[in-house]
Parts: C-alpha cells; structure tokens; sequence
C-alpha cells in the first residue's frame, strides 16, 4: 500500500469516527433530556381555560376511559419562595395526589433519600368544594379586590387564613396637632433625669411594615418554636435545591407566596402574605438541574389550602402507553371532553422549544461531519490517480490482451472501495470505543449550562449503518472519476514510451 494510499484510509477513517461519535452523542442528548422532563413530568396535560377547575375527577374518569391512557392524577402548581433559616429560593410548588403519583411520574424511582409516604399528613381532609374566601370569586377588578381588602383590616376575617405569628398593626394616622408631653412621676423618673424628662421614641414606630414582615419571617424561619414534625405536611425537594439549603430528611422549612404589587400595597395597609411550615420528607435527583434546584412536590390537599384553590386544581396528568403516540391520545382526549374550555398539551408540545434546538443541532452536526468525510474522499481520487499514472502500461497491456473497459473500470472502482470499506470499518471500531469510553467514565459537564451533569451517549446500530453507507457511498462516488479515466486510456498511450 501506497502512503498516499494509507493517507486516505486514515482520512476517511478520521470522519467516520467523527460522525459515529457526534450522532451518538446528539442522540444521547435527546434521550437524556425526554427520559428527564418525562420523568417529573406526565405524557400529556388536560388543562382548562379559567381558574375554577372543580370538576377534574369527572375528566379522569373520561380521561381513563381513553384507549391507550395508562393512568391520571390532577396537580397544581404556584411559583412561591422557600426558606430555611437566612437561606431562601425561588421555586415551583406543586401540588400532588401521594396515592396516585406513582400512575403517572416516576418520581419515586428519582428518589435518593426518604419516601413519598410521609408527604400527606396524618388526619389531612380534603378541602372544601369552595373556596376559603367566597367573596373572592365575586372581585371583577383589582380595584375592587384591594378596596375589598382594605375594608377587612379594620378586623380578622373569619375565614381568610393568615401568616403564622402575630399580624402586623396598621400605621398611625398622621395627627396635625403637636404630640403632648407626657409627664413622668419624679419616683420613676431615672437617675439624674429633670422634671421635663421625655421617654425615648419606640424605635419600631414609623418604620415600613415591609421590613416588620421581613424581619418576622426571618425570625420565625430560625426560631425552634416550630410545631412538632410529626403534625406538619411534608415536601420533597430536588438534589440541587436541598444542597444550597443545606436540608435533609427530617428538616424544617417554610413555604411563603411571593408578594406581588397589589400585596405590597396590602403590606404596607396591615396584611400578611400566606407561609406554611413543610418537613422535608424525601429528595430527588431528577439528573436534570433544572427540576433539581426549583420543583418541589406537597400534598395536593395542603396545596389547595396553602393556594386558597378550595377545591380546584391546575390540570389532571396524563401517561399513556405509547409517548411517541402522546399527541394524538391528547387530541382524543379534547373530543370526548368536547372542547370548549378544555384543552390539551402533550410533552413535545410543552417542551417544543428544547427538541426542536436538539434536533437541528443533529442535522446540522452531521452535515458538518459528512463534509469530512467529502473532503476525505479526495485523499481517495488522488490515490486512485497516483495508480492509474503508474499503472498505465499494464492497463495498456490488458487492453491490448482483449480486456474490456468495464473490467478495467471494476478493477479502480473495487480498489477505490476496499479503500473506502477499510477506512469505515476502522473509523466505526474507534466510534464504538468512544461510545463506550463515555458510558464507562462520564465526562463531567457543568449543569448549570448543560443543564445536565455528564455527556449522555446512546450508540444506534442504525445511526452506525446510515455512517457506513454515507462513507461508503462517497468512497464509491470518489473512486469513479479515476476508474473511468483508467478505463477510457488507449492501449497506444500506455505503450508509447515503452
């Protein structure tokens, strides 16, 4: 074999290895990223236009009654904040159904530590159909919701649940008329005090009650005055968010619902926003940072209460037997709902930005890769080129001996491929040691951008043909041009200078 001949196998080698590598690892991405979002997320999601969603056990019966649909459970989620002592994060609360989880997300095979059994409270009830404040439900406006609102603080509404500790006072009106002396016994007065001694200003008057609610939350969240564990509902948090808490199993934390304008404004006239003590009853490594560090699952009952839902939810959860069948089942499911508020979303459709991005970075990736492998082929052309140059007198030899063109052109053509074939098969055999190089020894990635924490590889018997078919294709489509010029040379040019 020719170095220039050696030259060429090596390049086409080099690209296939490429190539097999690259499509295994794309391919990887995408399984990795739908095995994550279909883990601690459901198939498809059934879904209502509005906030009053109550009759969502009539659409689980219907929604069961599918063909093809293997379980369904209602949830409900609310961005909130969670804390731990002075530590706070910004999460997703959702709420689950603990008997029924398992029907729907593989949640409890991501478990690291601790169970879902704890994550319902003994003696919890369901809440009632209504909601904790009916007249809620009657404020068209803003306006009429804040003038609502202000109108409760002269007193405790009966029914409007309240942050845990004391309520924060209303600030004093402002009085024109000059505050009056007060006048302190001489028996009280301190020592070496004069007559007209006034006693120093409470240092909590005037003060904005929004620093009172931080620093009462503050406290309330270290204070070891906390009720018994046993008594409180339980959450279970991801891997990520319980190492920048620095929780475990058994660990105390507080819920509290992010204060939006209009309960700023409420603050500042005597409210309090909504907070609720959870027990750490078990932690998740989802693999994927994302859910890790923001999603944390409680009781749908608890959830409901804590939201102030009554008993509404945000939609029911569906899994079906066949993910890759998943939007069609969804469609199905719109009609026998029939339509109207109800719609659906299935797991491509609620993550369509993400798959989309993976799939054309494969296309594209490859592309890149197969125009190695073209660049290759030119190694292949000049080889063949070198051997046709050197070989003119015995191609002239055979011609002149009776051999036809088509023998001449199959004879380059099968050198041009078994340079080809053997410049595949080595480049296949170092793709397959990558791959499994890779699953072996994970290669570390930073989650925070990758959002995953190694480079995922899923080698595909069919991705390693469709490279062997492009490399050889190519090869073949290089060695022609040679093959076809060796053919055509005439016995007299081969022997003219013999």
């Amino acid at each position: 074999m020719s170095v220039i001949g050696a030259i060429a196998i090596v390049g086409i080698a080099l690209g296939v290895w490429a190539l097999s590598a690259v499509l295994a690892i794309t391919s990887g991405f995408q399984s990795s990223f739908r095995d994550k979002v279909l883990g601690v997320n459901a198939h498809v999601l059934v879904l209502k236009y509005g906030w009053d969603f109550t009759e969502y056990r009539d659409v689980m019966a219907t929604v069961r009654a599918t063909p093809g649909v293997t379980g369904a459970a209602p949830f409900l989620i609310n961005p909130m904040m969670i804390t731990r002592g002075e530590r706070i994060a910004g999460v997703l609360v959702k709420g689950v159904d603990p008997d029924r989880l398992g029907e729907v997300l593989d949640l409890p095979s991501y478990l690291q530590r601790g169970s879902i059994r704890g994550l319902r409270a003994p003696g919890t009830t369901a809440p009632t159909s209504n909601r904790d404040d009916p007249s809620a439900t009657s404020d068209a406006t803003l306006d009429d919701y804040l003038a609502r609102a202000a109108n409760e603080l002269a007193g405790v509404h009966p029914t409007r649940p309240r942050l845990e500790g004391p309520r924060v006072p209303p600030p004093a009106p402002m009085d024109p008329t000059p505050t009056p002396t007060v006048v302190v016994p001489h028996d009280l007065l301190p020592a070496g005090a004069t007559p007209d001694y006034a006693p120093p200003p409470d240092p909590t008057q005037g003060r904005d009650p929004l620093d009172t609610l931080a620093d009462e939350v503050a406290r309330e969240s270290s204070t070891g005055d906390a009720p018994q564990a046993q008594a409180i509902p339980g959450v279970i948090v991801g891997k990520t968010l319980a190492r920048t808490l620095s929780l475990n199993v058994g660990d105390q934390v507080r819920i509290i619902s992010p204060l939006t304008g209009a309960d700023v404004a409420l603050v500042r006239h005597g409210a309090t926003p909504r907070a609720r003590d959870f027990r750490v009853v078990g932690v998740f490594d989802a693999g994927f940072d994302e859910y890790d560090s923001r999603l944390v699952y409680v009781d749908i009952w608890q959830a409901q209460r804590f939201f102030d839902q009554g008993d509404a939810v945000t939609g029911v959860e569906v899994k079906v037997r066949n993910i890759d069948r998943a939007r069609a089942i969804g469609r199905r499911i719109e009609r026998s709902l029939g339509g109207g508020p109800y719609h659906t979303l299935d797991w491509e459709a609620l993550n369509h930005n993400l798959f989309t991005a993976l799939a054309l970075q494969k296309l594209a990736l490859s592309f890149v890769i197969t125009i190695i492998i073209v660049i290759a082929a030119f190694n292949v052309i000049a080889t063949l080129v070198m051997v046709v140059l050197d070989k003119k007198r015995e191609i002239a030899i055979l011609k002149a001996m009776g051999a036809s063109e088509g023998l001449i052109l199959r004879v380059f053509l099968l050198q041009g491929v078994a340079i080809g074939g053997v410049g595949t098969g080595l480049g296949l055999t170092l793709g397959g040691l990558t791959c499994w190089l890779l699953t072996r020894y994970h290669f570390p990635l930073d989650p925070q951008v990758y959002l995953i924490r190694y480079v995922p590889v899923q080698p595909s018997l069919a991705e390693f043909a469709f490279t062997a078919v492009v490399a050889m294709l190519v090869a073949l489509a290089a060695s022609f041009v040679p093959a076809v010029w060796a053919a055509r040379l005439a016995p007299v040019e081969g022997l003219r200078y013999e």
